[in-house]
């Protein structure tokens, strides 16, 4: 009875926290589970699982019983499973909000609930970190360990995991930082810039710093980025990150400024504009954003997405890549309209699905799908300055 009640209390916090900070699943844990919560490492495992799957489900359980109101009458009646949802309509059974279930219909059609569902599983990709280690050395201590993967046929060092006997992020090589935690989609963002050795990289947003660290890797460590993030604070923890992923930071120029008003002199042959977005693409790492995910946020970021690009491609000499973690065409297609008319779009992967029908160059620009890729729900656009 006692550990029934710790229980609804951690989840009980953890939804609390979610529903009035706006904090990720992943802090509002940390904060509800402070102190000893669990007695051992797998209870807490099996605690931030459920933690998860309630914020995942909060929108469904409210469809069901709209009444509840108290954050521990909401988590009582999710841990009864005594309720149904095969009568629901289906932006409710698979806990969305219906605008955002309706928005993604009118794109994709009839591959709205399946592309929905896989949004709400979580899959790992880990990067092999060519900077620390070989990547047959990485391999083999994930053997040992128990994993098993399947080596990615578009790039080789990204693996996904199938199944890991313990949490990846205490896997062995990813405590080393030999192998990193790192979507597939997010990956294919940077391999399309081309980072080769002697390259003059603007990289935009760059905290937290794992494109950065992917950047400096496929140049062996033989570029300079100029890497410039609004938050002086996130740029801090991204000089860091960078260290300990094996990153000549000699190399790396960290600026703390607004890219929208910042002008650099230095001239760049590559920009990468990985934009701050709504992070609808993200279902799958945060479940809370299915919750706090409204239009108007859409079309905040989508306005500054807007300036950030067209500033972007005043930057470059050569080469522009833009990249958002949204299912949004206003943060997508919408944002490339505004400047399709000075670079020339390209096509990069012929794997990768055409963006949305909204726009008339939607063949020159991709998509990933978590149902069709097995990553998060990405955009991307490369563009070759021609002015």
């Amino acid at each position: 009875m006692r550990r029934d009640k710790l229980v609804v209390k951690v989840l009980s916090s953890v939804l609390y926290e979610v529903l009035n900070h706006k904090v990720s699943v992943d802090v509002a844990f940390k904060r509800a589970c402070k102190g000893k919560c669990a007695d051992s490492l797998e209870e807490r495992e099996k605690l931030y699982n459920m933690a998860r799957e309630l914020v995942s489900d909060y929108l469904k359980v409210l469809c069901v019983n709209p009444k509840l109101r108290s954050y521990g009458k909401i988590v009582r009646f999710w841990l009864s499973k005594q309720w149904s949802d095969a009568n629901l309509p289906p932006w409710c059974r698979l806990s969305y909000q219906r605008w955002f279930y309706e928005k993604l219909a009118s794109l994709v059609g009839n591959e709205v609930e399946e592309l929905l569902s896989e949004m709400n599983r979580r899959r790992w990709w880990l990067r092999i970190n060519t900077l620390k280690a070989p990547e047959e050395k990485v391999l083999r201590q994930l053997e040992e360990e128990g994993v098993e993967y399947e080596v990615d046929k578009h790039f080789p060092y990204m693996v996904f995991v199938k199944h890991s006997p313990k949490p990846v992020r205490l896997l062995k090589p990813v405590k080393e930082f030999t192998a990193i935690p790192q979507d597939k989609a997010s990956a294919a963002v940077v391999n399309a810039l081309n980072p080769e050795p002697g390259d003059v990289i603007l990289d935009m947003a760059a905290a937290p710093g794992m494109k950065t660290s992917l950047i400096m890797m496929l140049a062996e460590n033989r570029a300079r980025v100029v890497a410039v993030d609004i938050s002086y604070r996130r740029l801090l923890m991204c000089a860091n990150l960078l260290t300990k992923l094996g990153v000549d930071l000699s190399r790396v120029h960290l600026v703390a400024a607004d890219s929208r008003d910042v002008f650099l002199r230095s001239a760049f042959n590559k920009v990468l504009l990985d934009a701050p977005c709504s992070n609808s693409g993200a279902v799958s790492k945060d479940p809370g954003v299915k919750i706090h995910l409204t239009p108007s946020k859409v079309k905040h970021y989508s306005e500054i997405q807007k300036d950030l690009i067209g500033r972007a491609v005043k930057q470059a000499s050569s080469l522009v890549v833009y990249s958002t973690c949204s299912i949004m065409p206003e943060e997508g297609e919408e944002v490339i309209a505004t400047v399709c008319d000075a670079v020339k779009l390209v096509r990069k992967y012929s794997w990768s699905s055409p963006g949305y029908r909204v726009v008339d160059f939607h063949d020159k620009v991709m998509r990933f799908f978590p149902h069709r890729h097995l990553t998060e729900a990405f955009f991307l656009a490369v563009m070759e300055v021609t002015g």
